[in-house]
């Protein structure tokens, strides 16, 4: 097995029904780059050798190759077509993964992933075989019935999870060959690894890691792109006065 060789799975098969686009989701671009692209720029921070296995809606591939040529063109990637299910893209991704340290598994429309969390996944998979992003929920959450109230949740044990989520190969094929018809339901892989009877670290999410599902959230990324470069401009400026 290569020592350090980490593969990222980017999930993106998605028509994103709910984006309320002609195009799929990941194609939507922002400030001249697309969702896609951003995803997978926002992952390739780190030191160790890096590759990306891509899934795009089946007949989007081409269009993907297009995009990411330009827009991410130092990345090193594949391009496949995905599933009818977020679980059959990533097992088509798996597929093709026949040797590697650590497989990264993220959401194609995670524009805005942190280089410190990255790391973080990365440190976290590699010590403990399967780690997942997770952020304390504030909200009250509650049970509903019949469009009433049912119960409240206790807060103090939820967490929303997030993605780049790390697992070593051998881990995350585990759970995929044991999973049978948990795939078709499973909404993240850690599901599917703590359903073949293995733990799954956490380390602390991001606010900010934000994942674009209908088209309001755009107004919400273009809010994150205008806070960082009002930061950078006030970082510049300190810099020029001393």
């Amino acid at each position: 097995m290569a020592r350090d060789r980490i593969v990222c799975i980017v999930a993106g098969a998605g028509r994103g029904k709910r984006f309320g686009k002609e195009i799929p989701k990941g194609f939507y671009s922002i400030e001249g780059q697309t969702l896609l692209a951003r995803s997978i720029k926002s992952i390739d921070v780190l030191d160790e050798p890096l590759e990306f296995v891509v899934l795009v809606p089946p007949g989007w591939e081409e269009k993907a190759r297009e995009k990411l040529a330009v827009e991410a063109p130092e990345t090193r990637y594949r391009v496949l077509a995905g599933g009818n299910s977020r679980q059959q893209s990533v097992s088509i991704g798996l597929n093709e993964i026949k040797d590697a340290r650590l497989v990264l598994i993220h959401d194609a429309c995670r524009p805005f992933v942190s280089p410190d969390l990255v790391r973080r996944v990365v440190k976290a998979g590699m010590e403990f075989g399967a780690v997942v992003p997770v952020l304390q929920v504030t909200e009250t959450l509650a049970r509903i019935r019949d469009e009433r109230l049912e119960g409240i949740v206790p807060r103090e044990r939820v967490v929303g999870i997030q993605t780049p989520q790390g697992f070593e190969l051998e881990i995350i094929k585990k759970a995929y060959d044991t999973a049978e018809e948990r795939i078709r339901t499973a909404t993240d892989e850690s599901s599917l690894v703590l359903a073949a009877g293995l733990p799954v670290k956490v380390v602390e999410g991001e606010k900010w890691n934000i994942k674009v599902t209908v088209s309001e959230d755009i107004e919400v990324a273009l809010s994150f792109l205008t806070a960082k470069r009002l930061e950078f401009s006030k970082s510049e400026r300190g810099m020029s006065e001393q």
